[in-house]
């Protein structure tokens, strides 16, 4: 008990010595980052019953590279890699549904979702758009996502520095042929979400 009591006190006072994260993007040091996946998440949400609700899931496995400069924010590079079959929705059962279906994401035949970024447009002091190349269901096409720089820090508790994003962009799920169940009033338009934490390596 007294163990478990010191380790939370050692816990606490490293959470109170976390700074606030620096906004100024240049002070972010330059090179390469790795997804925490401890710390991200990977949402979409698609239309359901034509629009009564939006239908929310997520991939629960995914990895992500990031290299920077901070002198050169358009020259950003980003990759990300998704396990196709862990899709999650909260239901077992329909998530194996989802991950099999021919039209929808056909795990089987395509167990890798990939995106490589291609260019990176500036559009604010810490806000950005990135283009990118999917890989979904054995067709690439490009897609478009906004992101937003919530600062950078170093973390006394992993010891390392950290950088935060959010992001958000739609897709049409049925440019990669992946329109199962559109005739049943779930939407083509797929609305992704994502909130990572990248680790300096």
């Amino acid at each position: 008990m007294p163990l478990r009591r010191a380790g939370l006190a050692i816990l606490l006072l490293a959470a109170a010595c976390i700074p606030k994260p620096q906004l100024d993007v240049a002070n972010i040091p330059d090179g390469d980052y790795a997804l925490d996946p401890d710390h991200a998440s990977l949402v979409w949400r698609v239309p359901h019953l034509n629009g009564l609700s939006l239908f929310t899931a997520r991939f629960d496995s995914w990895t992500a590279e990031l290299n920077f400069d901070p002198e050169r924010p358009e020259e950003a590079q980003v990759t990300a890699t998704i396990d196709a079959a862990s899709v999650s929705t909260g239901n077992k059962e329909f998530d194996q549904t989802i991950a099999d279906q021919r039209r929808l994401l056909d795990a089987k035949s395509h167990p890798e979702i990939r995106f490589t970024s291609t260019k990176v447009t500036v559009t604010g002091e810490n806000t950005a758009e990135i283009l990118g190349d999917l890989t979904f269901h054995g067709v690439t096409a490009p897609v478009s996502l906004n992101v937003t720089f919530n600062g950078s820090l170093r973390d006394p508790i992993r010891n390392r520095r950290v950088v935060g994003f959010s992001a958000s962009g739609v897709i049409s799920r049925a440019a990669w042929g992946a329109d199962g169940f559109v005739n049943f009033g779930v939407g083509e338009e797929v609305e992704l979400l994502i909130e990572a934490e990248f680790l300096k390596r």
